[in-house]
């Protein structure tokens, strides 16, 4: 399968309401495909809060009516924060030739509790959320395991928030392109969830990505060469290991095995830094550095943009934004435009090979795609 057209909306605050944020994102990636809907032959939508949020749902239908492809399957995949790489992983595994993948999600006009609530849908409602542990905490634990059992350290996490704003810069329909960010901003930021701090986490954000999917090969497109997804026990309470997503190491150890390549082969990666200790987590779950080394690589500037592998040019979760049914989609709209060396001044030089890693709850579902150029 290829990625022949790809598009997304500017991430962060929008007036737009979700449909039109979704219709936003297919249109551009269908001109970019040099399709019309009429050559689709199915549609599938990733999202997540549209029904509390937006008071949404059914948007596999409301995407087709604007796009005027009545007639067509259209389906709504939800997985959490990985809803968007679940979406891809069904659809490259469907019967049909022309596909149309679009994720949104519109956040932004209900509060902050209203925002807490719904997001914690994606935990264990018993062992996690009725105990109160909503996400920060669960992130903040497995940050303090990981400083425990390795002694990572409170600069490796803002060394990771500063490289992903730093990167965000470059990219102008990130949430916080608009946005400098110092290393001491960082550091004085308020404590959210210790050891986490304000800029430690991904804000919450409006937008819509979308790709188009063919069998076949035309023009500058990227090939698919692998696609995998695995689960885990939903609960933190369940887990043997608060260091390590095992459903990130299986789906990855699968990906990598279907594209016959390694993590010493890929040149770019986009991973699911929800916060900063996601991203070094996923480094090590992924096989790019030992367990305990991440943070090293990181302060040694191994994933900058002009180093060794660099991890989320467009400035990840962080600092692109997650509206969290379109995140998994916009990581491949990211590795697509890098491959195929259009990605501007955050450009990965001689990127080839590239590695999308999406997450849903922490780390009860990872779908791990690889890219490959031509």
């Amino acid at each position: 399968m290829f990625i022949t057209g790809i598009g997304k909306t500017k991430f962060g605050v929008s007036e737009s309401p979700l449909h039109e944020m979704a219709y936003e994102a297919a249109a551009q990636a269908l001109h970019d495909a040099d399709m019309t809907p009429k050559d689709l032959q199915a549609v599938y939508v990733s999202n997540f809060v549209g029904g509390p949020d937006a008071r949404q749902l059914h948007l596999n239908a409301v995407l087709v009516s604007l796009l005027q492809c009545e007639g067509i399957p259209a389906f709504r995949t939800e997985a959490a924060c990985a809803a968007g790489g679940s979406a891809v992983f069904q659809a490259i595994r469907s019967p049909y030739d022309n596909i149309l993948v679009v994720g949104a999600e519109k956040m932004t006009t209900t509060s902050a509790k209203q925002n807490s609530m719904h997001i914690g849908f994606a935990g264990d409602r018993l062992l996690d959320q009725k105990e109160g542990l909503i996400f920060p905490a669960s992130y903040a634990l497995i940050a303090q395991q990981h400083m425990m059992t390795y002694g990572t350290t409170l600069d490796d996490l803002a060394a990771v928030s500063l490289k992903n704003h730093v990167n965000s810069q470059r990219n102008p329909l990130a949430h916080f392109a608009h946005k400098k960010v110092t290393l001491e901003d960082i550091r004085k930021s308020p404590i959210v969830c210790s050891p986490l701090r304000l800029f430690d986490c991904s804000p919450i954000s409006d937008g819509a990505a979308a790709v188009v999917l063919t069998k076949k090969k035309k023009g500058n497109s990227i090939s698919i060469a692998a696609s995998a997804m695995a689960t885990d026990s939903i609960s933190l309470v369940q887990r043997k290991n608060l260091t390590s997503f095992q459903a990130t190491k299986r789906a990855s150890e699968n990906a990598y095995k279907e594209a016959g390549v390694q993590a010493k082969d890929l040149d770019v990666m986009e991973v699911h830094d929800c916060f900063t200790i996601a991203e070094l987590v996923a480094m090590e779950d992924l096989g790019v550095c030992a367990p305990g080394e991440s943070g090293k690589w990181v302060r040694e500037g191994k994933t900058a943009l002009n180093g060794e592998l660099p991890i989320n040019p467009d400035g990840g979760l962080k600092a692109d934004g997650h509206p969290i049914g379109a995140t998994g989609i916009a990581q491949l709209v990211e590795l697509a435009a890098q491959l195929r060396g259009e990605a501007g001044k955050r450009q990965v030089k001689n990127a080839e090979t590239g590695l999308a890693q999406n997450v849903g709850g922490v780390g009860g579902t990872a779908a791990v795609h690889i890219l490959k150029k031509g």
